[in-house]
């Protein structure tokens, strides 16, 4: 069984490989350019099955492990960070759904995640990511819930159906709610313009007294902020493997360069201030990716994984700026260029400084869990 499920991954990691350096990397500078995914690009990520490989089988899925999903996502990252954030984004709201929903609800929306997007909804205008600024209300009616609110800065917000949205109840506790976009009350708003990540859709969903199925609630009420936690320890583990698809692009980018171009007659690898800097993006490369697949081997273990995961994203988006810079000075004018992508790896590395809690946080808490160990 186990030499059948590394064939099964590599066999995925194969096909991933594949459909980027195919479909997704020779449309990695358009889909910067144009800030959206070109027509019918995510539509090839539907039919090649690639929002199902978290998914169980039971429910139409390919049903594989995190650590082989997060290999994957990496992969599809040396070739265009976006898509990869978007499948991230995606992948940590199925988590939730199966880790909290109730078979019922399972039922009803996760056989549709082959082809439909999925969101976690927790932002406001309010308070940031801090929960304690959500404005969102869910009030019993019955059997069912009324939900209203606005939802700003979903990764996915506007491409996404299918959203699981926190909200306060009537007595201030927190709980998370599934919202379908079909329902009554409904709409989209704003869709951020942001300097990096640019073909992730970053949007606003507003809910005006949205009726919601009581067995739409995930897990229990007051289990809100335990299972946005929850989402943002999954997405981190894959923030990790996005980022060290970006730092892999940085370095085969600045290699490349290096054996292409002379200083006089010495090739630049063979200068010592290149080789260090080649060095530096390299290390800084393998050390995100160790995290990251440490981070999920926790999580399939059934052992606490929140704190490396946080390492995974903190380090991993630090370097991950850091090693452009390194990378766009190894290129030297080159490098400042639109001409080569380095510029625009550089700002989707800085976006994830900040997604899914800012690296000050982070460093928070993981000093935190040292202190208190």
């Amino acid at each position: 069984m186990e030499n059948q499920e590394k064939m099964a991954a590599s066999m995925l990691h194969r096909m991933v490989r594949e459909f980027t350096e195919n479909e997704l990397a020779p449309l990695d500078m358009e889909i910067d350019a144009q800030g959206d995914y070109p027509q019918g690009l995510f539509q090839k990520v539907i039919d090649n099955g690639l929002l199902t490989m978290t998914l169980p089988r039971e429910y139409g899925g390919a049903g594989f492990s995190y650590d082989s999903v997060a290999k994957a996502i990496h992969l599809m990252a040396i070739g265009n960070a976006s898509m990869a954030v978007t499948l991230e984004g995606h992948f940590k709201t199925l988590e939730q759904l199966l880790k909290y929903g109730d078979q019922r609800l399972k039922d009803e929306y996760l056989t549709s995640a082959a082809h439909r997007i999925f969101a976690f909804s927790q932002t406001e205008s309010s308070g940031g990511s801090n929960p304690r600024g959500i404005a969102t209300r869910a009030v019993k009616s019955g059997d069912d819930w009324i939900i209203t609110g606005d939802k700003i800065m979903i990764t996915n917000g506007g491409l996404a159906q299918v959203y699981c949205v926190l909200a306060k109840t009537e007595d201030d506790q927190m709980a998370v709610f599934v919202v379908d976009q079909d329902m009554p009350g409904f709409s989209f708003g704003k869709r951020e313009d942001f300097i990096g990540l640019r073909g992730t859709p970053v949007g606003e969903i507003v809910m005006d007294h949205i009726k919601v199925p009581g067995y739409h609630l995930l897990g229990q009420i007051g289990q809100g902020l335990e299972i946005g936690n929850n989402a943002h320890d999954d997405a981190r583990i894959l923030m990790g493997a996005v980022l060290t698809g970006i730092m892999e692009h940085e370095l085969q980018i600045a290699v490349d360069y290096s054996k292409q171009r002379k200083a006089l007659d010495t090739p630049l690898y063979e200068l010592q201030t290149i080789q260090e800097k080649i060095s530096e993006i390299a290390i800084a490369r393998q050390n995100t990716e160790l995290l990251y697949q440490h981070a999920a081997q926790l999580k399939i273990t059934g052992q606490s994984y929140a704190q490396v995961a946080a390492m995974a994203k903190s380090y991993g988006s630090r370097a991950a700026v850091r090693c452009g810079d390194m990378a766009l000075q190894v290129l030297a004018g080159y490098g400042y260029s639109r001409e080569y992508p380095i510029e625009h790896l550089i700002r989707d590395a800085r976006a994830m400084e900040i997604a899914e809690g800012t690296v000050e946080r982070m460093s928070g808490e993981i000093a935190l869990k040292q202190v208190n160990q």
